[in-house]
């Protein structure tokens, strides 16, 4: 099952969610320059064991913007595409750059915490990706438009187009993660899970604050419309 795009049209021209895949784009072409070093990667990745020391904090944000491969930063591209431009016209454009930045260092800090407490032999490995925060956008669109159709190409005997709801695709996808968290495959399934639990809080609390927001009719008019 493979997403293709969304039959949600985005109210606003997403001009965050383009600049963040460029400029993910753009460290990726830099690392390139590198050869991927790995200097590159503990210097500016995610180290657990240093993150819980309270230093090199920075690296809870730089760390988003490397990967380890063209897959690694497809994948999460493609994801971002997808799903962050009507996430971006829900908040607004600065709200949702900000928000995914935080989206990213909740699921950093997720990693780091299970990792140097439950396994504690790899809090030296560092954590890269943006994945985290693509997660939490991932959790902000299943709150903001659970309905919204996902159409998937299936493969199952048969190829064909599939219109999911993003309700069932987007936790389908999470639970995958729940399952998968206890592996040892060198994917950071906490940071992801962190990263998708900030995205739904902070979008329920988003909605919640527009309803009570949102002008009522008095109760007199109210009163009138019944009666007349």
């Amino acid at each position: 099952m493979f997403p293709l795009y969304d039959e949600n049209r985005s109210g606003k021209t997403p001009y965050i969610n383009w600049l963040l895949i460029a400029l993910n784009a753009l460290v990726f072409f830099w690392q390139l320059q590198h050869g991927l070093s790995p200097a590159i990667l503990m210097r500016y990745g995610e180290v657990p064991s240093i993150i819980l020391q309270g230093r090199r904090l920075y690296t809870l944000v730089t760390s988003m913007f490397l990967h380890g491969g063209i897959i690694h930063l497809l994948s999460n591209m493609y994801f971002l595409f997808i799903f962050g431009d009507n996430v971006e016209s829900a908040f607004g454009h600065l709200k949702y750059l900000l928000l995914y930045l935080m989206f990213g260092v909740v699921g950093g800090l997720t990693h780091s915490y299970v990792t140097y407490f439950y396994e504690p032999w790899s809090a030296s490995i560092p954590a890269i990706g943006a994945s985290g925060a693509v997660s939490g956008v991932l959790g902000a669109y299943m709150v903001f438009f659970p309905r919204a159709r996902i159409i998937c190409l299936f493969f199952y005997f048969f190829v064909r187009l599939i219109p999911i709801p993003a309700v069932v695709f987007i936790g389908f996808w999470f639970l995958l993660q729940l399952l998968m968290s206890g592996s040892t495959t060198g994917v950071a399934y906490w940071a992801h899970i962190g990263g998708f639990l900030a995205g739904m809080v902070v979008a329920l609390m988003f909605r919640v604050y527009k309803a009570l927001k949102k002008p009522r009719r008095p109760d007199y008019l109210l009163e009138y419309y019944y009666l007349s």
